[in-house]
This record gives structure tokens, C-alpha cells and sequence, in this order.
């Protein structure tokens, strides 16, 4: 059977510096239709069109499987027009893909905002999911989550809540010692990968999870029992076994770099997924608003209930990635594995995450001054009518 994309143009970005998942490979990418059909040697491909790149940076596009918004917008509360609206503008920025994160509440709240997070994934190409922070997780560790969204077990309530994501749901944090084994056992079974955050479980619950088939962590560390030398708890369980992918908050405020460190030693980069924890006044400086149900005041670094809890980042992928290279000395291969391969093996998303042959050309295109072109599925995200790229990007055929 041929393949579609082979009677759609070939366009070639020549002279790039490719940044695969173990080095940087200066070549010619050859993109056909919305995917990457090829990488040649520099200067030998052909195409349709050529465009001179000159040695710039291109990455694959980045993977937030855990954000709540930004600009002002609030995943949970806005409808679906604005919530697409808000990956198109996010898409720009690198993050070409998202799963809009919902933070639980009444019954009533958490049905409505599937509903429209299902119906965003229509509207724009970036939103191929939603996630779910709860509602089965531990009032004991519910950090910025507001006290009347923690919910009993309830398999009925689980059932409702898939029905209004229209099959959408795809990652649901919750505590192993809230769940009944059995019932985490289901997760797979009905699309959702079970995600373990806002618990109070030991070692032994978390491994007794692990083993049920739960291969996720929310947020490391922030959230559950911290090591401690004689009871390491769940954050140990979750380091020392390998089938567990963990998230990481990477924003200098959610983990210390040592902690970060520890990790990376631990599970390397195919371990580790790095996720914003973006809410709504992240990229709007000093600010306050209501997240969660809850005031909530930004320093434009951070963001903090009145008591000092952190609610959520305020931090968007590619500035947190930026960070992490700078003070930890992470290569641009490592950075590309934590904000986009793993996520994309931990998500089970098909031909994304990778700048490899038949791969979706998801790519963020960067010069010396920063990012100058995104190309979502090879389109320009900026201007998906307009030129594929930039002026100041030589178009030489």
C-alpha cells in the first residue's frame, strides 16, 4: 500500500544541526507532507523546496503531559475555544503538544471541564489528551488541590467522569493507598494511565501498585513523603524501578538540582519526563488570581497559596529545560529526551518525540538569538497559511 505522504510536496531542511536522542548530527532533514522521510548527509538532499538553515539548532517540538494554563487561561475552567487557542499560542513557544491538565472539584466541575478539554482536542492538533490531577488522591497531601475535589474511591464516579471525556482521559493521578488494586488493575484496561501523586503511601503500597501495572509518577517528589533513611518511602520505590517513568518539575522551586541529579544517576533520561505544572499566571509577571478555588500570588519565579504552598509553576517547558542545561550541564540531546522522547514513550504516542525517519515533523527550529520557526506536522505554526519559514531562512529552491 503507498503511503499518502508521498505525493505531498518535499521540503528540505538543509544545513541543520539535528538533535537526536544521543548527539547532535549536522545533516539535511527531508520532510514530506506532515512527516520526516529522511536525514542526509548536508547539502546532498533534494526537494521541492530548500531552505537554508545555516547551521541552526532543530529539536524535536516539546511534550507537556501536565499543565494548567498560562496567559490567564485556566484549563479547568475555560471552554474549548480558549483552551485551543491557548496551545496554538503555546505551540509557538515549542510545546506542540499538550494534555490539559484538570484539578478536581465537585462532581459537576470535573464533567463540564472534560467535556470541553475533549472537545479542544478537535480544535487544535496540539491537545491529543487530557489529565486528570485526581479526584482519588489523599487529603493528607493535596498540596494547592482544593480540599472539596479529594473524592472517596468510587468505580460508578470513574465511569462518569470517562464517559463525559469522550475517550479523551488519558493520564489520572491518584494515591495507590486510596484505589483498591484491583481497581487500579482496570486503568489500562479503560485507556488511562494511572499516575501516582497527592499520596501518603508508603514503600510497600507503591510497589504493590507498581507491580498491579501502574508505570507512572505526578511530579516527583512534590506531594507524597520524602525519603527518609529508615522509611524511604514512595520516592525511592518509584526511583529504583525501572518500569516507572517519573515526572519532574524542573522550575528550580518544585526539586533542588541535587535532588534533580540524583534522579537522572538513578533512571536517566528515559526515566524522567519533564512537565511544567503551568497554571494560569504563568508568562503575566507579578500577579494573583484564583487557581484551584484558592488566591494564588506570583513573584513572576513562583507561584504560592498564603501559606507558602507552591500552586503549581509558573515556568513554561522550554525556559525550565533552559535552566536545567545551564546549571546542571545537561547536552541538548538529554534536554530533547526529557521534554519530548520520553514523554512520548511514556504517552504511547506513535512516530512523535524523535527527529527520525517517518516521525511526525513536529520541530522547533532555533538560531543563536532563540527559536525562530516551529513547524507542527511541517506547517509553521505561526503562520500554518503563510511561508513555511521565515524570511531571514534562505528559501534556495
Amino acid at each position: 500500500m503507498s503511503n499518502p505522504e508521498d505525493a505531498l510536496p518535499k521540503v528540505v531542511l538543509r544545513d541543520a544541526d539535528a538533535v537526536l536522542p544521543d548527539r547532535v548530527l549536522r545533516a539535511d532533514i527531508v520532510m514530506q507532507g506532515s512527516v520526516i522521510s529522511a536525514l542526509t548527509a548536508p547539502g546532498t538532499a533534494s526537494g521541492d523546496e530548500v531552505w537554508d538553515l545555516g547551521g541552526r539548532r532543530v529539536s524535536p517540538g516539546y511534550i507537556d503531559a501536565h499543565i494548567h494554563g498560562a496567559q490567564g487561561v485556566d484549563f479547568s475552567s475555560a471552554d474549548a475555544e480558549t483552551i485551543a487557542r491557548s496551545a496554538d499560542e503555546l505551540a509557538q513557544q515549542g510545546i506542540t503538544t499538550i494534555y490539559p491538565t484538570i484539578v478536581p472539584g465537585s462532581e459537576k466541575h470535573m464533567l463540564a471541564a472534560l467535556k470541553e478539554c475533549a472537545r479542544a482536542t478537535q480544535l487544535s492538533s496540539s491537545v491529543l489528551g487530557i489529565h486528570l490531577e485526581g479526584p482519588f488522591v489523599s487529603g493528607g497531601r493535596r498540596g494547592a488541590l482544593p480540599e472539596a475535589g479529594i473524592h472517596g474511591w468510587d468505580e460508578k464516579l470513574l465511569d462518569r467522569l470517562l464517559e463525559a471525556a469522550n475517550s479523551h482521559l488519558r493520564i489520572m493521578t491518584f494515591a495507590p493507598e486510596e484505589v483498591p488494586i484491583e481497581s487500579q488493575k482496570r486503568f489500562s484496561a479503560v485507556g488511562i494511565l494511572g499516575s501516582i501523586g497527592h499520596t501518603c503511601a508508603d514503600g510497600a503500597q507503591t510497589r504493590a501498585s507498581i507491580d498491579a501495572g501502574v508505570r507512572r509518577c505526578t511530579h516527583l517528589c512534590n506531594a507524597m513523603p520524602s525519603i527518609h533513611h529508615r522509611e524511604p518511602g514512595p520516592v525511592m520505590a518509584l526511583l529504583l524501578d525501572e518500569r516507572v517513568r517519573c515526572e519532574v518539575i524542573l522550575d528550580g522551586h518544585h526539586l533542588d538540582d541535587e535532588m534533580v541529579r540524583m534522579a537522572l544517576k538513578m533512571k536517566g533520561t528515559s526515566g524522567l519526563m519533564a512537565v511544567s505544572d503551568a497554571m494560569p499566571l504563568t508568562g503575566l509577571g507579578v500577579s494573583s488570581g484564583v487557581f484551584c478555588g484558592q488566591e494564588v500570588c506570583s513573584d513572576g519565579s513562583r507561584a504560592t497559596l498564603s501559606d507558602g504552598t507552591l500552586a503549581g509553576s509558573v515556568t513554561l517547558l522550554p525556559e525550565a529545560l533552559n535552566r536545567s542545561g545551564e546549571r546542571m550541564g545537561l547536552g541538548f540531546p538529554e534536554l530533547s529526551n526529557l521534554g519530548a522522547a520520553t514523554a512520548a514513550e511514556d504517552l504511547g504516542l506513535p512516530r512523535r518525540g524523535l527527529i527520525r525517519s517517518d516521525y511526525r515533523a513536529d520541530l522547533i527550529i532555533e538560531g543563536e538569538s532563540g527559536i525562530d520557526a516551529v513547524l507542527r506536522g511541517g506547517v509553521s505554526v505561526k503562520d500554518p497559511e503563510g511561508p513555511r519559514l521565515p524570511s531571514e531562512m534562505e528559501r534556495i529552491q
